[in-house]
């Protein structure tokens, strides 16, 4: 039912999955930008064809909501499941008339998030998923831990008169850290960046709380606003080494990655802290995907080559999505 062809599709068809071309046919799991392109015909959910809107153009679509059965052709039927990634994300589930199902996850998560759907992996036979954090050491603390450690250093900042700067991805992450921060107390300016997806996010009935757009005028000038005033500013990861975040000579810089589990990770983002949260499958939600969807083959995608490899050490049969043209040598 899968094979590769600059990408993953359904074997046979041109029906493409998360496609970073353009085609004729593809699903969208979400409206990150890796995951996206000018589709002629575009099939997610109407969150994430709201979010993908803001970012490339978007032609025709068909819009299928969670649990939605369509028929794809005469051989095959498709419905759509939350993945936990960012709101909207989604999961599809490919069923043939021979009762053989594909599962492709895109982006995944198994912990809930603030303000992303709770993730609901249907059983099948074939499971197609990422595996960003497919290693061991990649085991996150509960969110709630470490949204306590986000609200402590941004207190912390706002006594010491630091201006916090918040990064995390414009889509998702943003999103959280200002849902936290908002039901803290805390008042919130969000990068242009940020705020325009967050209005999408408010437009589909995902409330965040009070937030601002950010505007020079506001932190510079005879009419800047206090930090009381304006907050935590809530950014994009881009801004971490920018001009942007260095215009605030007293300031502390929070990036929130999974990959703060990495010996360094300040360093390498250059920010003072890198908090673990992430909107990916950390290595024991992978197991549990696996353990959920039941599948009798998993092919991996989008992390850690040799994950099918620690997968057969645990008697699942698993295999690299994309062919490995080093392996063909030894074939």
């Amino acid at each position: 039912m899968f094979e590769w062809d600059d990408g993953p599709k359904l074997a046979g068809k041109g029906f493409y999955l998360d496609s970073r071309r353009p085609r004729d046919f593809s699903f969208v799991s979400h409206a990150h930008s890796d995951h996206l392109s000018n589709h002629k015909l575009t099939m997610a959910t109407p969150a994430t064809l709201a979010f993908a809107a803001t970012r490339v153009k978007v032609d025709q679509t068909l819009p299928l909501e969670f649990g939605q059965m369509h028929a794809l052709d005469d051989r095959h039927r498709v419905t759509l499941h939350p993945a936990g990634h960012t709101f909207g994300s989604a999961m599809i589930r490919i069923e043939r008339e021979d009762g053989q199902s594909l599962l492709y996850t895109g982006d995944c998560k198994m912990r809930p998030g603030p303000t992303a759907d709770v993730p609901d992996p249907p059983q099948a036979d074939i499971l197609v998923t990422e595996s960003t954090y497919g290693r061991p050491n990649f085991r996150f603390p509960p969110f709630g831990e470490v949204a306590t450690q986000l609200l402590e250093l941004v207190g912390n900042a706002m006594k010491e008169g630091r201006q916090p700067i918040v990064m995390g991805y414009a889509l998702g992450k943003a999103q959280h850290a200002v849902k936290v921060l908002t039901d803290a107390g805390f008042p919130v300016t969000e990068h242009g960046a940020v705020a325009k997806l967050s209005d999408v996010y408010e437009s589909l009935g995902v409330h965040l709380g009070p937030r601002r757009k950010y505007s020079a005028a506001d932190f510079r000038g005879a009419s800047a606003l206090s930090l009381e005033e304006r907050g935590v500013l809530v950014a994009p990861p881009q801004v971490a080494r920018s001009l942007f975040s260095q215009q605030f000579e007293r300031r502390m810089t929070i990036m929130l990655s999974g990959w703060a589990l990495l010996k360094g990770a300040e360093f390498r983002y250059g920010v003072d802290h890198v908090l673990p949260i992430s909107d990916h499958c950390d290595f024991d939600e992978l197991l549990e995907l696996i353990d959920r969807v039941r599948p009798k083959k998993v092919l991996s995608l989008h992390g850690f080559a040799n994950f099918p490899d620690i997968l057969r050490a645990r008697g699942i049969d698993a295999d690299l999505a994309k062919p490995d043209p080093q392996l063909k040598l030894f074939g």
